[in-house]
């Protein structure tokens, strides 16, 4: 069977049977190569006699259910394979046909549930992957299908439409739905940093500071919304108002090696370079990404510099060589 040699194998399974015929093992061989040799219909039937001698025996209600699907008798196919998963709960290759199993019956939620489990027993299987992908794109459409036919004008539907153009990367039109959905709702928080945040990655500058701080005027703690008021600030305007804001950001939890490293630079630039250098020197402790990382090592040549601190200086300046010369060739391919 390993060989390949179908016909061979099916021919030493029934003389097996012949000598033996209550063999579930056997039974599971003849059925296995039947469903080999594309006779679904024979397949089945041997291996549920296989199931009905063993009913422990692993892996025959699976292939059973792979047979039944491949006759297009979906819903017994489905009830084989979730009895092939109360005897191998963790079978990933049961789970993953359980997926396609439902997505051919049209139940993408369901699919997706046993494609999410599969995935997590075996990640990085491109079959696996694939039809993850699928369930949830069609699970996704069917919901928002439904939510469009209660209201086609509501938040709801304007804010996943919104989400739709941020993962295509269409920032301008994610702020035209963003901004429906808040003449709707002018009272969520999360949808004002929504704005917020595109209108960063299209340079509104002014738009952005308006809506992070529409955002604090609902939640005056929003981590999120004090780090990016706070490092607009730092960059481009009022560089004491935004150390404030990255001080307060601080204290409600923002990521740290960002909200360090900007608090780090305004203090800099505010010429407080030893609590800058503090600052500066935090960031490296906290798995920064490599780009805050040579920013990072690019201010602490300044501060040192300005500290007179010259061995710091040099240290920090040879790191960022490394990490400059790291990233050339990346960048030389990509």
């Amino acid at each position: 069977m390993r060989a390949g040699k179908t016909k061979e194998a099916e021919e030493d399974f029934r003389r097996e049977l012949a000598s033996n015929p209550q063999s579930a093992d056997a039974y599971l061989g003849v059925g296995l190569a039947q469903l080999r040799e594309g006779e679904p219909d024979a397949a089945q039937s041997s291996l549920a006699k296989a199931s009905e001698l063993k009913p422990a025996i692993l892996s025959a209600h699976m292939f059973r259910g792979i047979a039944l699907f491949q006759m297009n008798s979906l819903e017994e196919a489905v009830a084989q394979l979730n009895d092939e998963l109360k005897l191998q709960p963790e079978s990933a290759e049961a789970l993953t046909w359980l997926g396609i199993a439902e997505l051919q019956a049209g139940k993408p939620d369901l699919a997706a549930t046993a494609l999410d489990r599969a995935n997590a027993l075996r990640p990085g299987d491109q079959n696996v992957l694939f039809y993850q992908v699928r369930a949830h794109m069609l699970a996704a459409q069917r919901a928002f299908r439904e939510m469009f036919k209660i209201d086609p004008d509501s938040a709801f539907v304007h804010r996943a439409q919104a989400e739709i153009f941020v993962d295509s990367e269409q920032p301008d039109k994610a702020i035209v739905e963003y901004e429906a959905a808040l003449k709707r709702t002018p009272s969520d928080p999360e949808l004002y940093e929504a704005l917020g945040d595109q209108e960063q990655k299209v340079s509104h500058t002014a738009e952005a500071i308006k809506a992070y701080q529409s955002e604090l005027a609902i939640n005056p703690t929003s981590a999120i919304a004090l780090f990016n008021l706070g490092k607009i600030q730092v960059e481009t305007g009022d560089v004491e108002q935004g150390v404030a804001l990255l001080q307060r950001a601080v204290q409600a939890h923002a990521s740290p090696a960002p909200t360090d490293f900007y608090l780090g630079l305004g203090l800099s630039k505010l010429g407080k370079n030893d609590d800058a250098a503090k600052w500066l020197e935090r960031v490296l402790e906290n798995s920064p990404s490599d780009l805050i990382k040579q920013r990072d090592y690019y201010e602490l040549v300044r501060v040192y510099q300005r500290l007179n601190r010259k061995a710091d200086s040099d240290r920090a300046l040879e790191e960022l060589k490394k990490l400059k010369a790291q990233a050339a060739p990346n960048s030389e391919q990509h």
